[in-house]
């Protein structure tokens, strides 16, 4: 098996920049030393991710979630420790070094990892069908640049390809570049019947749209149909066709343009919401760089959670003015309420899109449209209400109840109040009426969530945070001038080495009786697994405050007596077991009666450790 020489995964970590990496997944902003951003891990309205990268670790509040470049990667790619470190390897140019006499054969990597390369090579090869000079090829050209009026730079810049007709050259070129079968049956190229022996592409005979998550990195494609697109027996083809869900393609997860809009935005500027890829391009090419497009689904919490985390001024959505357009539009406000975003709705009109206005009347047009765009509140009530002084009260009420269940998600009250007053304002209430109304909502809507809750998770329990095992292997990484007392204050049998701290303590204090105290890189190489990395990291990186730092001798021997306490009682359990089977020899019986008597005498009187109060953390 490959072994990377000694101090390579040290050496790797130096070379990255903790902010750098983090900025990838997370939009970042300073936070005295450090940096602040919404965790990737879950959604949440209020920053709870700190990265620092001087001491090179992350911690996550809102997940518990903590650790290093290394781990950092690991829980955003879905690696193992390995993959994770060849992953970063390739990323930041450190070429993987191999001790003497070792295989350089790299690690296998992840059938995500595998996903993504696949879809890039295949990006690729579309692009070059593209540019062909193959009749399908022209056609598809023409398409793009004399139907849709789009350029070959444009084309270029988004990877615009070509799928043949023929729905076997596909996989014909994959299967010479030795890509295996069970790869390409997992990576939404394929339809599920071979032909011949032959997987068949589903985008066969249509204009390519490769689809990236938010890194840039191709994870799927849209396939618009041509001429050419052979149909689907007695149906008709759909004008449109997406990737199916794979590992790294998921709709809800996705926004087309991400990518690039992020680089454009601030907290001065918009995102532009539209309804297709398209658009999108054109909205680009004619210099609007933060247009996104929802993945040919409706709009999910998850996606107003991603733009959440670039941190917009707000969200304007171009939305199609007819009845589709505008019900979608009514379930975006919701979405966006709830995510706290700030929202308004630009209505295009009937039978127009983007493209078409922005090629008819130019940029200046669609500007003006966004320009008069309506709030959120605005727009749901010009929709629901035609007339508001003439609406009755119980009409009122129910339009500013459309508002209520969101609004008790968010979880700051500034942004609460504002909405409730733009609620009033423009519905004709009394702020006070509204509020009332609000807080009685509220209520409810909280009982029931709580009734909801409780029924999922009737018979939950409490469990014990951390063991003993953990309490000393927190002391240790703490404070390294603990490891040498404990190592020969504590006999290795007392361990429960089936846990995870057990199995690292057992390791670090053998090798700390033989050599002396270890580094944290030292340490790092007795883990043999990614649950040792875990939870060493998890223990490694915990916040200690002062007071606690004080703490960790009396915690060391508060451990010492725990574990001389349970082994005295385990070994007082085997001689009460030896009495009771023993022979009736009256010597026999002396002796363990005298050994249980030791036992017991000693069990108030556990081994002690001191040391200097002056404390050396591992991770300073």
């Amino acid at each position: 098996m490959s072994r990377l020489v000694d101090g390579f995964v040290n050496e790797l970590k130096d070379r990255i920049d903790l902010y750098d990496l983090a900025q990838r997944y997370v939009q970042l902003k300073k936070s005295g030393s450090s940096w602040v951003g919404l965790s990737p891990f879950n959604q949440e309205k209020t920053p709870s991710f700190y990265v620092h990268p001087s001491k090179g670790f992350f911690n996550c509040f809102s997940s518990g979630e903590k650790g290093d470049a290394i781990s950092l990667v690991q829980k955003m790619e879905n690696l193992s420790f390995m993959e994770a470190v060849e992953f970063l390897a390739k990323e930041f140019n450190f070429p993987l070094r191999y001790e003497k006499g070792s295989s350089a054969k790299p690690f296998t990597t992840s059938i995500k990892a595998d996903l993504f390369a696949l879809q890039e090579m295949v990006k690729s090869w579309f692009s070059e069908q593209f540019c062909r000079e193959s009749e399908e090829a022209k056609i598809a050209r023409n398409y793009w640049l004399n139907e849709r009026r789009f350029n070959m730079d444009t084309a270029n810049r988004f990877g615009i390809g070509l799928a043949p007709s023929d729905g076997c050259k596909l996989y014909d070129f994959l299967h010479s570049q030795n890509i295996s079968d069970e790869i390409l049956q997992k990576s939404g190229l394929f339809g599920a019947k071979p032909h011949k022996g032959k997987l068949v592409c589903l985008f066969r005979g249509r204009l390519i749209i490769p689809i990236k998550e938010k890194l840039g990195r191709v994870c799927g494609f849209t396939g618009r149909k041509l001429s050419i697109t052979p149909e689907w027996g007695d149906r008709k083809a759909p004008k449109y066709i997406n990737s199916p869900e794979t590992p790294i393609f998921q709709k809800g997860e996705l926004l087309f343009n991400l990518h690039l809009a992020n680089k454009a935005i601030s907290d001065s500027t918009d995102f532009l919401l539209v309804e297709g890829q398209l658009d999108a391009i054109r909205c680009w090419e004619e210099g609007f760089k933060t247009v996104i497009a929802p993945q040919g689904t409706a709009f999910k919490d998850s996606q107003a959670n991603l733009l959440k985390k670039s941190d917009p001024r707000r969200i304007v959505c171009l939305l199609d003015g007819d009845d589709a357009g505008k019900k979608a539009a009514l379930s975006y406000v919701s979405i966006f309420m709830k995510s706290g975003l700030d929202a308004r709705f630009a209505t295009l009109p009937k039978g127009s899109d983007p493209d078409q206005i922005l090629e008819q009347s130019g940029p200046s047009a669609l500007q003006k449209l966004i320009d008069e765009g309506k709030s959120s509140v605005q727009f749901v009530v010009d929709e629901k209400i035609e007339k508001v002084s003439e609406a009755t009260p119980m009409i009122r009420k129910k339009v500013s109840e459309f508002f209520y269940e969101p609004l008790c998600e968010l979880e700051s009250f500034v942004v609460q109040d504002g909405f409730l007053e733009e609620v009033a304002k423009i519905m004709l209430i009394t702020p006070d009426s509204v509020k009332q109304d609000f807080l009685s909502f509220q209520k409810n809507f909280r009982k029931k969530r709580s009734y909801r809750q409780k029924e999922k998770e009737p018979n939950k329990r409490a469990e014990r945070l951390t063991t003993v095992e953990d309490d000393l292997l927190y002391t240790i990484l703490h404070n390294d001038r603990l490891a040498s007392p404990l190592a020969q204050s504590i006999d290795l049998a007392w361990l429960d080495s089936s846990s995870t701290s057990g199995k690292i303590l057992v390791k670090l204090l053998a090798e700390t009786s033989a050599d002396g105290p270890l580094s944290v890189q030292q340490i790092e190489s007795l883990l043999e697994d990614d649950e040792e990395r875990t939870i060493f990291q998890h223990f490694l990186f915990h916040e200690t405050i002062y007071h606690e730092k004080e703490l960790l001798l009396q915690l060391a021997n508060e451990c010492i007596s725990v574990l001389f306490f349970r082994n005295s009682k385990l070994s007082e359990k085997q001689i009460l077991n030896e009495i009771k089977n023993a022979s009736r020899t009256p010597g026999d019986l002396d002796e363990l009666r005298a050994k249980l008597k030791e036992i017991r005498s000693k069990r108030n009187s556990p081994p002690s450790i001191e040391i200097l109060q002056n404390e050396s953390p591992l991770h300073a």
